[in-house]
């Protein structure tokens, strides 16, 4: 097994905020990219850092929406900037995300097979750059779900969620933290032509 150098015990595990007692939905986006943060900038982002609440309530990637306007993507307006800032770079699908027409264009447009996906995912990690999965989980892929990678074998993959996603994937750990084994046949048939490799480096 191939991983990030993470020590686990010490990564800050988030689980999604709640509200009226349900967790909030369409976040895991934004998820991928905290959890990508804490990676590179633990001193900053984190159990004695920023949250994902503080990002949402300082609008630090963009402006927050309702779950039913998150195809919108306004959300990450501002992404390409931040991370800038933080000295890191987003691309999708291998296209680089410069600006909010990037992501919009990424996020759209872009195509990777299942073969390749996998391939990039892997290569990432070796080099220790926090990648992420993105799947469908309903309406022909319309529906998808992003996941930080930690890890991989021949037959899995090893990723941090924030929340119990309609996946067939089972928790690593026997406490609350959503540290998952994802099948990549799992993640083969629930590929789609959009599917997509999140790519968060160093710049």
């Amino acid at each position: 097994m191939k991983t990030l150098p993470i020590e686990l015990n010490a990564f800050p595990f988030y689980t999604r905020e709640k509200s009226n007692e349900k967790q909030l939905k369409n976040r895991c986006g934004r998820d991928f990219i905290y959890y990508a943060l804490c990676y590179y900038h633990p001193d900053t982002f984190g159990n004695a850092g920023i949250t994902p609440i503080e990002i949402d309530r300082r609008k630090l990637f963009g402006f927050p929406v309702p779950s039913w306007l998150a195809w919108t993507q306004i959300q990450f307006y501002k992404i390409a900037s931040f991370l800038r800032k933080n000295e890191l770079k987003l691309s999708i699908n291998n296209i680089n995300v410069n600006s909010f027409f990037d992501f919009l264009n990424c996020t759209l447009f872009s195509r990777s097979t299942f073969e390749h996906a996998i391939q990039k995912i892997e290569k990432g990690i070796s080099s220790g750059t926090a990648m992420g999965i993105d799947i469908k989980v309903g309406a022909g892929g319309l529906l998808d779900h992003v996941m930080f990678v930690y890890g991989y074998d021949e037959e899995n993959l090893y990723v941090f969620d924030t929340v119990k996603a309609p996946l067939d994937y089972t928790r690593i750990t026997t406490d609350n933290r959503m540290y998952m084994k994802l099948a990549k046949e799992e993640v083969k048939r629930r590929w789609t032509r959009f599917g997509r490799v999140w790519e968060i480096r160093r710049v």
